[in-house]
Parts: structure tokens; C-alpha cells; sequence
């Protein structure tokens, strides 16, 4: 509707509302000064960003006759121009720039303007595409736009409202990957689990050194470590080679959420100890169709955590597969739905398998959940194994299996709070209940089609 018509229907329902019959003042939205309010909501259109445009929206201001907007580059003013719209597509630009954007509106007296909106920021892309395709390529061969991964996240705009595709051609990338807080909206694509591979080699303290004055996140083991939202990883893997040959201690993630959401299709994901973390219990994980393999504890951590269809192979005698640390107050932990849950015959340090475990308590509500999954013939009659720390909150946690089948999967002798759910239990075990309150939930466990 157009700005006139909407200040004709003001003044006719105000005129309706006035028992003396006198036609009421109508004024503009003032603020001090007697200036029109700034514009507000400005953004940039979702799909609209280009390599050298983008179409940016804001809120109609009562009382505005017109709109004044400005861009500029590291300060110098490249376009301004007046117009009655409340959008404006701005062309010309150059690509992977990043660019200010700030609109006034015009009153009939040139002294009610208002002051300038608020600043937006945006960055052109780097590749011209569809909306689809990739974003930037990386091949070790230099046939792409960058050789290294980190290249390649060092280019994710900051403000990134669309989808940000990075592929990842065939090779192995021996890289340590951080994806950190604001780089949103991020996707990670390879050639294939086989083809493509990002690996690293250390465990905890190691890397930079044991030196406890670096930052923690130089700190940790990982290779890939995840601190933003809507993130997902396809087709390939992700590997931490560091073997732990002591019992204990040598902690060698391969992925570590720390914050946000993050998705992971057809992928491996491989390692020890320790391999996939979900850090914080207000991260979100999703996985569907991968490999994830380790042993002690190597699916751990307070995440709500889901994986659909997967392959969950220990690779050493002894080990239990999860270790979660559940905030009480959370009605879902570590889920597994339809997985199938294997063993290698011999463990990589030479010793025969014959005993593995589902999990142990890590801390507070531990919750781990095994629904529909196959079981095999190395899992422990116990099932479970004790609690780790004294401040587990036993009648908030869940151990449970539910529909299980293969040689596996009787759970009678369980132990350690171990126990089959109800079939109404086991019903509310879906993506919609264990994801409850995300925001575009479906885009989240739906594998984003990217076209090359």
C-alpha cells in the first residue's frame, strides 16, 4: 500500500472517532528536534547479495515524502541517491567488499529530516553463482580460489543472511579449522567421504604447546572446532589421527561443537579417544548417514545431540561410546534413531575386541537414548558402565534402548540405570521433540542441495 493511501485511511478513522465532528491534527511520527523517526529494519534482502549487488529493505516512516540513502567503502562515499521507495538495489559494486549502508527519511520541510538509520554492513560475494553454488572453491592443486580451508573461512562475511557454500575438492588437508561466533550460515562440502579429508594429529595441550597462557580454543585438540550457527558439513571427513596407546588422558577430538548449531551429512568422522564433543548445552548437533568412530567416551559432552541412520564402530576393547553431561533440566541428551552400532574384530593397538559399552555418566542429568538400532554381539550384558563423577543426578538421568535388534539387543541384565523405555516413551523420540523451539528446524536436518 502506498504512503498516501495509508495517511488517508489514518485521517478517515481518526475523523470517525471524534464525537465533536471537528477533524483531528494529524502529525508525523516526530521524534526530538520535530525530526521524522530514522528508518528502521534495515537489511539485506535474503538471496539478494551478489558479486556486485544487493537489495536492501527498511520500514516505511510515517510522515516520510521520501527516502536519502548512502554507501560507502572504507569510509569514501560510491553511491547516494533519493527515492520514494522503501528498498533500493545498489549495483556497481565490487566483489568480496565489504560495504556501509545507511537511509534518512525526507519530510516536506528539509529541517524534519531525520537522522541517518543505524549502520549496516554487508560483503559482496566472492564468486558469481547461483544461489546454490558454491561461494568459493578450495583445491590443493590451485584450481580453485584458495589452496587451504582456512583461506577459504578466512573470506565468510560476517553479516552472512544466505547461505555460504565453501567446496572443498578431493584431497587431504592437514589444517586445524575454527568456524568462529558470527560466521553463520555456513557450508562445508566436499567430493566425497573418500575423496576428501580434513585431518589433524594432536591431543589435549599439545598443540602450540602445553603453554597455559595461550587462549583455550589454541589449547584443545580438535580439528574442526564449530563456535556459530547453522552450520553444515557434507560429503567428507574429518579425522584426528592421535592414537591414545595409554589408558587414559590423551584426549584427540575430531570435531568440537562449542556453540550454535551444526549439521553433518554422509560424512566420517574418526578418531580415539574423545572424537565428536558437543560442548555447551545451548549447541545444537545433527548427523545423518555418517561414520563416527573412536573409543572411550568418544560421543560426549552437554549438547543436545542427535544421530539418524549413522554407524557408531569402536575401534578399541573396553570402550564405552557416549559419556554425556546433560543439564538436568533437559528432557534429551545424546540420541541415536535407526544407527548401527559395530565393533572392529581386532582394536588398532592389537588387542580383540569382545566387550564394549553404550556409555557411562559424565555429569549432572546424563542422557543417552538408543532407539531402533542394532546392537551387536560385543556389547556387554551390563550395557552401561558406572557413573564417572559424584554429582550425576541420578533421577534425572536416562539410560535406555528402545526397538533394538541384532545379537546385541537384550537388554534384561542391564546395569548402571540402564533400562528399555515405554513404548510411549519412545515415541516422542523425533527430530521435532528432541530439536523443540529451534528455529527452521527443517532446514536443519535437511541436507543442503548444493549445484556444481
Amino acid at each position: 500500500m502506498k504512503l498516501t493511501k495509508i495517511v488517508a485511511l489514518v485521517v478517515a478513522a481518526l475523523s470517525l472517532g471524534n464525537c465533536s465532528g471537528e477533524e483531528p491534527e494529524v502529525k508525523p511520527n516526530h521524534n526530538e528536534g520535530g525530526r521524522l523517526a530514522a528508518p528502521a529494519g534495515v537489511m539485506v534482502e535474503e538471496g539478494s547479495l551478489t558479486t556486485d549487488s544487493a537489495t536492501i529493505l527498511w520500514n516505511e516512516v510515517e510522515g516520510a515524502v521520501g527516502y536519502k540513502y548512502k554507501v560507502l567503502r572504507s569510509g569514501t562515499l560510491v553511491a547516494s541517491e533519493e527515492l520514494e521507495a522503501s528498498e533500493v538495489t545498489v549495483t556497481g559494486l565490487e566483489k568480496q567488499t565489504e560495504y556501509s549502508f545507511q537511509v534518512q527519511a525526507l519530510a516536506p520541510q528539509k529541517e524534519q529530516n531525520s537522522l541517518w538509520s543505524s549502520l549496516l554492513t554487508f560483503t559482496t560475494r566472492l564468486r558469481g553463482s547461483s544461489e546454490s553454488g558454491p561461494s568459493v572453491v578450495v583445491a590443493k592443486d590451485g584450481s580453485g580460489d584458495f589452496k587451504t580451508i582456512a583461506e577459504a573461512i578466512a573470506t565468510i562475511p560476517s553479516s552472512n543472511p544466505t547461505p555460504y557454500i565453501i567446496h572443498i575438492k578431493e584431497g587431504t588437508y592437514k589444517e586445524k579449522v575454527l568456524i568462529k561466533k558470527g560466521l553463520d550460515n555456513v557450508i562445508l562440502v566436499g567430493d566425497g567421504r573418500d575423496k576428501t579429508i580434513l585431518t589433524w594429529d594432536d591431543c589435549q595441550g599439545t598443540y602450540n604447546g602445553a603453554d597455559s597462557s595461550l587462549p583455550e580454543a589454541q589449547r584443545r585438540s580438535y580439528t574442526i572446532r564449530i563456535e556459530s550457527q547453522r552450520v553444515q558439513i557434507h560429503d567428507l571427513t574429518i579425522e584426528n589421527t592421535h592414537q591414545n596407546t595409554n589408558q587414559s588422558g590423551d584426549q584427540a577430538m575430531a570435531v568440537e561443537v562449542k556453540y550454535g548449531s551444526a549439521s553433518f551429512f554422509d560424512c566420517n568422522i574418526t578418531g580415539y579417544q574423545d572424537t565428536f564433543l558437543g560442548r555447551d548445552d545451548s549447541a545444537r548437533v545433527y548427523a545423518k548417514g555418517c561414520l563416527v568412530e573412536g573409543n572411550v567416551d568418544f560421543i560426549y559432552g552437554a549438547s543436545v545431540m542427535l544421530f539418524d541412520h549413522c554407524q557408531i564402530n569402536v575401534n578399541r576393547e573396553g570402550a564405552a561410546i557416549t559419556a554425556p553431561s546433560t543439564a538436568a533440566a533437559a528432557p534429551y541428551g545424546i540420541t541415536f534413531l535407526d544407527c548401527e552400532v559395530t565393533s572392529d574384530e581386532v582394536g588398532f593397538n592389537g588387542a580383540k575386541v569382545n566387550n564394549i559399552y553404550l556409555g557411562r555418566a559424565w555429569h549432572y542429568g546424563a542422557k543417552s537414548v538408543w532407539v531402533r538400532c542394532k546392537m551387536p554381539k560385543t556389547l556387554h550384558a551390563d550395557g552401561w558402565m558406572a557413573n564417572m563423577s559424584d554429582d550425576v543426578v541420578e533421577e534425572k538421568k536416562i539410560f535406555a534402548e528402545w526397538g533394538c535388534t541384532y545379537a546385541g539387543a537384550d537388554a534384561s541384565a542391564r546395569k548402571h540405570g540402564g533400562r528399555v523405555l515405554t513404548d510411549q516413551e519412545a515415541a516422542s523420540y523425533t527430530a521435532e521433540n528432541i530439536f523443540a523451539g529451534m528455529e527452521n528446524l527443517e532446514s536443519f536436518v535437511t541436507k543442503y542441495k548444493v549445484e556444481f
